[in-house]
């Protein structure tokens, strides 16, 4: 392989779901035919080399349907090819693994963390074949729909990166427009957006069912490795943001009422912070070079790391009509690349900063695990734990503001501490709402709007929505929010993540060079451990244990008032 490859020079070819069946198929034969632990190794490194190989297929072709969304070729990999993925049995292969009389050898070779995945994968994939590939075609039928899906403001036809703009717009009338315009798109695409979200709900509902589950809820938390806590512990972790951060959280918008100089802060309102303006970063040309300095002032092993990317042509964040817009992520490229691709549209908005640093604190950690562990099962990792690593980055880049926003640093680091509050209410009350939305996948549509709104009014959220109490009710709010229809269970994972950010920011204002190091090794760590042990050897409280929201409530206002 040449040494300068770049992303482009990636070949794809469709994948041949037959084909992949077999191999596995095969492998299965043998991990039960095993004679002696060296054969059940072997298996278990083609099996590693086989799910890289899978994985880069998806990965290619995503990233390649998301950078241009009028491609014809990859929309239909994403659309049709893709979701037969899903339909591959790989859990025999788990299962003749764990259960060999050699498994002991795996352990010993892999550490216990591998058996352990690989007998969630065969709980949670055992049935429901069909359910998944229809998952998968519903998301990527939203996806589609989503990037297409234009606004008509003030005699302009905006795209969903262009409406962000004009929601933060320092004209009030204009931000008004663009709300009311979302609100009545999201009214004349409802029929569709509906019928998608209920077909989803019952689809993943039924996923559970055959599975062995009453409902996704709880067979969606283990889908994000959550083993050893999950539904009890994540609602008392919600309620304990409802009741230490939302408080916070009503104070600053009082205060950003104030600072606009509105009677009320309407929702039209919400996105602009500061009367004259948001933080506006340097030129996306720029944006690579503040990047550049703050990963080689950070480490020379982060400094390595971003020059591979670039050398690669890896960070894809350069805005275009064409892309999927509000999206950002960071997808691993398995062997024989192992490396990480970033991928974001910035728009000129403050969010551009965020999501590179965020997506390259994952980068980072996959760049590194991936490099330091046995299997790339461990470069892959829990979102519960994976967050950590992109939300403390977003900390870490706070220094370096200045390189990012110029004179626009104050305010930027105010935002972004606000967003940090935002965050942690908008997530939780997300997962809380889709607790209840699985457990009532019937109710009319009224019934899951008016649950959705007074679900985000108890954390501070939907504030002041009523001259649209009809919108509200016909679910505009709920049509417009991303995470139910694509990442289920997901989004409160961000909210765990940045109690433990906070703490590991802490660490490194106290001592820089321990505190990277502990970043460090956390990152190279990958998921090789269990979620809780991965956090304690890091030195890190859980985010649900008592005390530990109030105590972050303490130093979030501290940073505000002082």
């Amino acid at each position: 392989m040449n040494e300068n490859w770049k992303f482009s020079d990636i070949p794809y070819t469709s994948p041949d779901v037959d084909a992949l069946q077999a191999r596995y198929d095969q492998l299965t034969r043998r991990a039960r035919a095993a004679a002696c632990p060296e054969e059940l190794l072997n298996v278990v490194r083609e099996r590693d080399a086989l799910q890289q190989e899978v994985a880069l297929c998806q990965s290619i072709a995503t990233i390649r349907a998301f950078h241009d969304v009028t491609d014809e070729f990859y929309q239909a990999e994403l659309q049709e090819t893709l979701p037969r993925l899903e339909t591959l049995d790989s859990q025999s292969l788990s299962v003749a693994i764990a259960e060999s009389p050699y498994a002991a050898a795996v352990d010993e070779a892999f550490g216990p963390q591998l058996r352990r995945l690989l007998t969630l994968d065969h709980r949670l994939y055992t049935g429901g074949k069909e359910q998944q590939a229809r998952i998968s075609q519903l998301t990527a039928q939203y996806q589609q729909l989503a990037a297409s899906t234009k606004y008509p403001v003030q005699g302009e036809t905006l795209s969903g990166g262009q409406l962000r703009f004009a929601l933060a717009s320092t004209d009030r009338e204009r931000r008004r427009a663009a709300y009311e315009a979302q609100q009545q798109t999201a009214l004349e695409n409802a029929e569709a957006l509906e019928q998608l979200l209920r077909d989803l709900v019952h689809a993943r509902n039924q996923l559970a069912r055959e599975n062995g589950f009453d409902n996704f809820a709880d067979y969606g938390d283990l889908c994000m490795q959550r083993l050893g806590y999950g539904r009890t512990e994540l609602y008392e972790f919600c309620r304990q943001v409802q009741t230490h951060i939302t408080p916070l959280y009503l104070r600053l918008q009082e205060e950003q009422r104030r600072r606009l100089g509105v009677d009320v802060l309407r929702p039209y309102d919400r996105a602009l912070v500061f009367p004259e303006g948001n933080a506006v970063p340097v030129a996306a040309e720029e944006l690579s070079k503040a990047a550049y300095r703050m990963y080689h002032a950070l480490s020379p092993e982060a400094g390595e790391f971003f020059d591979e990317m670039v050398r690669h042509d890896l960070l894809d964040v350069t805005g275009s009509p064409n892309k999927i817009s509000g999206m950002g992520f960071c997808d691993m490229l398995g062997a024989p690349y192992r490396m990480p691709f970033v991928f974001a549209n910035c728009d000129g908005t403050a969010d551009d900063v965020t999501v590179y640093t965020h997506e390259l604190g994952h980068g980072l950690q996959g760049y590194l695990s991936i490099r330091s562990q046995p299997v790339t099962d461990y470069a892959g990792l829990s979102p519960d734990l994976a967050e950590v690593h992109s939300k403390t980055m977003e900390l870490l880049s706070q220094p370096y503001a200045p390189d990012f926003f110029g004179d626009h640093a104050a305010q930027f680091l105010t935002e972004h501490r606000y967003d940090f509050i935002k965050e942690l209410c908008a997530f939780c009350s997300i997962h809380t709402f889709e607790t209840w939305l699985y457990e009532h996948p019937d109710a009319s549509l009224e019934e899951w709007a008016a649950e959705f709104d007074r679900v985000e009014k108890s954390f501070g959220r939907a504030q002041n929505n009523e001259p649209w109490h009809q919108q509200v009710l016909s679910g505009c709010d709920l049509f417009t929010n991303m995470a139910l229809y694509m990442f289920p269970r997901y989004v409160v994972s961000y909210a765990l993540a940045i109690v433990c950010a906070q703490q590991l920011k802490a660490a490194y204002d106290a001592d820089p060079a321990e505190g990277w190091a502990k970043y460090h090794a956390l990152c190279a760590s990958g998921g090789s451990k269990p979620y809780a042990r991965t956090l304690a050897d890091a030195g890190l409280a859980m985010p649900y244990a008592p005390g530990v929201v109030e105590g972050l409530a303490h130093e979030l206002a501290q940073q505000f008032w002082g």
